[in-house]
């Protein structure tokens, strides 16, 4: 068998060894972090908050899960509505239907060290009470 032959098949075989491994395993990791929703003065504005990243997650990382709480005084007008988003505010999830719950962002892309952003309105115009916003908070998931 000449040199160059068992060169080239042991560089196969090690090819193929490669490809029959598994991945490197995802490892999981979260960080908590809470803000005070802002307060709605006017009908048709976008009022935002966000939240701050805590702890030192990797730029590597993509947010999966996050569970929110949100808090809002009562009686909440007609219109009233609250999303929670990624920093840009342009991948937004409606969470009005519920002050707590989860948002899968899975695949989404969101990088983990970005923080969550939260936004309120009431929609339409004219003249309101203000909708004083209290202590939210949000644990949000990543994989890296």
């Amino acid at each position: 068998m000449s040199k160059r032959f068992s060169a080239w098949s042991s560089g196969l075989a090690l090819a193929m060894l490669a490809l029959t491994q598994p991945a490197a395993a995802q490892s999981y990791s979260a960080y908590g972090s809470t803000a005070v929703a802002p307060t709605i003065y006017t009908k048709g504005s976008w009022y935002t908050v966000a939240f701050p990243v805590t702890g030192n997650p990797p730029s590597t990382g993509q947010v999966t899960q996050v569970y929110y709480r949100w808090s809002y005084g009562t009686p909440r007008p007609s219109g009233f509505q609250v999303l929670l988003c990624d920093h840009t505010g342009t991948l937004c999830s409606d969470v009005s239907a519920a002050a707590s719950g989860a948002v899968n962002f899975t695949g989404a892309g969101i990088a983990a060290n970005t923080p969550i952003r939260l936004q309120a309105r009431v929609a339409g115009s004219g003249s309101m009470l203000r909708v004083q916003g209290g202590s939210s908070s949000v644990t949000v998931n990543y994989a890296y």
